[in-house]
């Protein structure tokens, strides 16, 4: 009995609205792509997992074409403290720039860096996308996290040289949205409640690269003819990043990010659009 009874606490979703079972914490649990599948918890050392809310579970909404899925719960007040770049620019791990003392929020995978160097590399990522219907779910007005982030960095050096910085590329929800460089690429009255496939093509170049995205396979956004590649490499991170920079808004005193949920399935990188896990026929 008591063995029964952990099991469903394990299970139980911090929204309250269903039961499932999870069915790992690890997050290379999951095939990303050749060459693509070593990954990590943003921000979070390893003796701090215990407090972000990562699952691989089986989906609980018995609608999208894997069994299992990618749950993103960042909760309320949890915060990692690696810090950003503490190796690069020599600081205690806890101290500088962390996610605990600059009020943000972030729950992401992230891949390995991969080459992008001098030649021109087209890349494709795709996943399905789904946002829970439920009450307390994206409710808040200042709730806007980036979902997905794809930036150049520079294995030498490090601070700005390292990552995050230009050509950058992002989709956010925003206002209610899923946006990408201005862009909607999912209204509001349509984001919640179905799964939403998103595809990104990115042609990494020095002179005439590109930025497309398509979503639930048709074209919404289409960059082309710019560079695309300034660094000697690329990473691509997902799931939910909130800041208080971001959109400029006016925050209230001693607000906290709420906690919410995302799920991701299928997420997977390739050079060809037809070898994406997406592409495959169920």
């Amino acid at each position: 009995m008591k063995k029964l009874l952990a099991t469903m606490v394990m299970g139980l979703m911090w929204s309250g609205s269903a039961f499932t079972e999870v069915v790992s914490k690890n997050p290379k649990y999951l095939k990303r792509g050749i060459g693509y599948d070593e990954v990590h918890i943003a921000n979070y050392q390893k003796k701090e997992l215990h407090k972000h809310n990562y699952t691989i579970i089986k989906d609980p909404t018995g609608t999208s074409p894997f069994k299992l899925i990618e749950n993103f719960s960042p909760r309320k007040g949890d915060c990692g403290t690696a810090g950003h770049f503490y190796k690069a620019n020599r600081v205690k791990i806890g101290s500088g720039t962390t996610d605990c003392n600059s009020n943000r929020l972030r729950l992401e995978v992230a891949i390995k860096h991969f080459r992008t160097g001098k030649k021109d590399k087209n890349v494709w990522v795709s996943y399905y996308i789904y946002i829970p219907d439920t009450k307390e779910n994206f409710n808040d007005k200042f709730l806007q996290p980036y979902i997905t982030q794809f930036y150049g960095s520079n294995k030498e050096g490090g601070g700005q040289n390292r990552g995050g910085y230009g050509p950058q590329f992002s989709a956010s929800i925003y206002n209610g949205k899923l946006t990408m460089d201005g862009v909607t690429l999912v209204d509001k009255e349509n984001l919640k409640g179905k799964w939403h496939l998103i595809e990104f093509n990115i042609l990494y170049s020095k002179t005439n690269g590109h930025v497309k995205a398509y979503i639930n396979g048709e074209l919404k956004v289409d960059r082309i003819g710019f560079e695309t590649s300034k660094h000697s490499h690329a990473q691509i991170k997902y799931g939910s990043y909130s800041h208080p920079e971001y959109g400029g808004a006016s925050y209230p005193t001693g607000y906290q990010f709420p906690s919410h949920t995302i799920y991701f399935a299928g997420f997977s990188i390739s050079r060809d659009r037809n070898k994406l896990l997406t592409s495959k026929k169920f």
